[in-house]
């Protein structure tokens, strides 16, 4: 029995919502931190131009569209204008989406939320990296659904291989891209392709890439091979990052119990908003493997 002066432990206690709130307040978080395996954030792949705010459709970016010519000057004479000119590419954004469904129940366990958490960004990030990518071209600017991806841009360098002439491909490739004024900085192939890339053996049936008895990365031509899941089967893509101009936002997430109220449920939405185009496409080339 508790006399008048006796002190009483109180414990603190928090609502459902509350407790739901604390796997996705509701609040933006930067894109390095919420999806840092984003394709289009690798700097070797893309450069980021621009950061989009609310959700505007449409970022501008200044780019050189022919380079000036420079040249010698006497001392104190005047420097004569170039006829270099300077234009802007409209980068076309779009907005990725996912909500799901989550007990109240399991809300309540701090595993359960991290698992979703992490879910999440790999849906994103999966959803993204595929757009980025293979994103198809519709017949008309209303129709089209987010930017087109790269591959299925207009003006791209198609060349065409076979398994033996794969490693001279991108040697034909990266000669184009550099007469064409660009600067390759990568090769993106998916695991497929990579087993292919491999597996490729020199005339005494040794390896020719790798030391298979080693975790090697590859590398063909000195540009470093990157692997993503999202590429098409027998297709490898040499990119130019400077080339690629790309506007991203934060990823914006949000949870409420309101529509599932009878459920005793809650939904979590996470949204992103990304924009990508490239500048000179001409500077890119897609490698079709035929077997």
């Amino acid at each position: 029995m508790y006399g008048p002066e006796s002190s009483i432990m109180t414990a603190t206690t928090h609502t459902t919502e509350e407790k739901l709130k604390g796997l996705y307040p509701d609040q933006s978080f930067p894109y390095k931190e919420a999806v840092p395996s984003a394709l289009i954030l690798d700097p070797r792949v893309s450069t980021i131009a621009g950061a989009i705010e609310g959700d505007a459709p449409v970022i501008r970016v200044p780019y050189v569209k022919s380079d000036p010519e420079a040249g010698f000057v006497k001392e104190g004479a005047e420097i004569q204008e170039s006829d270099g000119q300077l234009d802007e590419v409209l980068v076309r954004t779009g907005k990725i989406a996912t909500i799901i469904r989550q007990s109240n129940e399991s809300a309540s366990f701090s595993t359960a939320t991290e698992l979703i958490a992490a879910g999440v960004s790999r849906s994103i990030v999966t959803k993204a990296d595929s757009a980025f990518l293979t994103n198809a071209k519709a017949g008309s600017e209303d129709e089209q659904n987010g930017p087109v991806g790269l591959l299925n841009v207009d003006g791209l360098n198609v060349i065409e291989a076979t398994e033996s002439t794969l490693v001279d491909s991108v040697a034909d490739a990266k000669a184009t891209i550099g007469t064409n004024n660009g600067t390759p900085t990568a090769i993106i192939v998916n695991f497929k392709t990579e087993a292919t890339l491999r597996k490729l053996k020199d005339s005494t049936k040794k390896a020719l890439l790798i030391d298979p008895t080693k975790a090697d990365a590859l590398m063909l031509h000195g540009l470093p091979v990157i692997i993503n899941k999202a590429m098409p089967d027998n297709t490898m893509f040499v990119v130019s990052a400077a080339e690629i101009i790309a506007a991203v936002g934060n990823v914006k997430l949000a949870a409420s119990g309101d529509a599932l109220f009878s459920y005793d449920s809650i939904q979590r939405r996470a949204t992103w908003r990304i924009g990508y185009k490239p500048v000179h496409a001409d500077r890119l080339a897609k490698i079709t493997i035929t077997e």
